[in-house]
């Protein structure tokens, strides 16, 4: 049924009928009961597309995420979604695995569905499709990874300080062999985490050992070949630092699969692991603010959409992440 349908059987007008359903404008307690009570009886639905082409407003918002099952992306994703119900957005996902040409796809299908805003952690493949949509008037947030030649809003962490942190901790523990097992270097929290890194040996006068440099993907099974590869060396490193936590998931499984004892290697995590409490030793991790960072892009959408922020779409929002050792 359409909207004039329900307004016959009412015996009312379509801007009766759209006031009661907008909560929009006066109608009288009676009227707007016997209408509710028509749109009950036939189960009448709004039709979102038609109503989002006359209001040019979906209420939805895009996010593009590189890994769906990575709890780091879904607890800020989870806090977006939160702040964006209280303002009647709603949230429409997409998982890229990481690949640009999936990335790409997801952003045209998300335009398509006419959406108001997009947030985006993105694979760094589609700079200018990504500047294309923010030019046409679609506000984008960029999600943990910072891009130089986007001037586009940014939330991230704090990776560069956090990183020499962790070296300078396993400094004092006396590690000098100390192995990086780090991210793909074109995404920009995967480079400022080694650079911040390598900051940290050099200042604590320690020459890293090309073979001690392991460039993985954020994924579990570059995490497994890490290990595999520096095992294969005749002196191992004595510690690692791991970019982030699903390589350091597969760190562990590695050092399982080559039944060398957990607690044979000291690592540091570029965050946490949830599972890590049941070990019988401490995994020392940087504890990332995923929270924090999904209620500073929440705020920031609603800002936008709301258009409370200004002209200049290139707002840097810095959240420090938290050193616990």
């Amino acid at each position: 049924m359409t909207i004039k349908d329900i307004a016959r059987e009412a015996g009312v007008s379509t801007a009766t009928i759209s006031r009661v359903l907008n909560s929009s404008g006066y109608v009288s307690p009676e009227v707007k009961h016997h209408v509710q009570e028509v749109i009950r009886k036939f189960n009448y639905q709004p039709n979102a597309i038609a109503r989002s082409l006359k209001q040019e407003k979906s209420r939805s918002v895009g996010i593009v995420l590189p890994d769906m099952a990575n709890p780091y992306f879904m607890r800020i994703s989870r806090t977006i979604q939160h702040r964006c119900f209280q303002e009647g957005y709603h949230l429409l996902f997409m998982d890229t695995e990481e690949n640009p040409e999936k990335e790409s796809e997801a952003l045209q299908f998300l335009l398509e569905k006419r959406i108001e805003a997009l947030i985006l952690a993105s694979t760094g493949g589609n700079l200018e499709q990504i500047q294309s949509i923010s030019d046409s008037g679609t506000h984008v947030i960029l999600l943990d990874r910072r891009f130089p030649d986007l001037a586009l809003d940014t939330v991230s962490e704090d990776n560069r300080s956090a990183a020499k942190c962790a070296i300078a901790y396993l400094v004092d523990k006396h590690h000098e062999r100390i192995g990086l097992v780090n991210g793909p270097q074109t995404i920009s929290t995967a480079h400022e985490r080694r650079e911040g890194a390598l900051i940290g040996l050099e200042e604590a006068g320690i020459a890293i050992a090309p073979d001690l440099l392991y460039e993985g993907d954020y994924t579990r099974e570059s995490g497994i070949a890490a290990i595999r590869h520096f095992y294969q060396l005749e002196k191992p490193p004595t510690a690692v630092f791991s970019a982030n936590n699903e390589m350091t998931f597969g760190i562990y499984l590695g050092l399982q699969e080559l039944g060398v004892p957990l607690d044979a290697l000291e690592v540091v995590s570029f965050g946490d692991l949830e599972f890590s409490s049941l070990f019988t030793h401490r995994l020392s991790a940087i504890k990332q603010q995923p929270q924090a960072l999904g209620e500073a892009i929440g705020e920031l959408l609603i800002q936008r959409l709301n258009g409370g922020v200004g002209e200049a779409r290139d707002q840097q929002i810095v959240i420090p992440s938290l050193i616990p050792f």
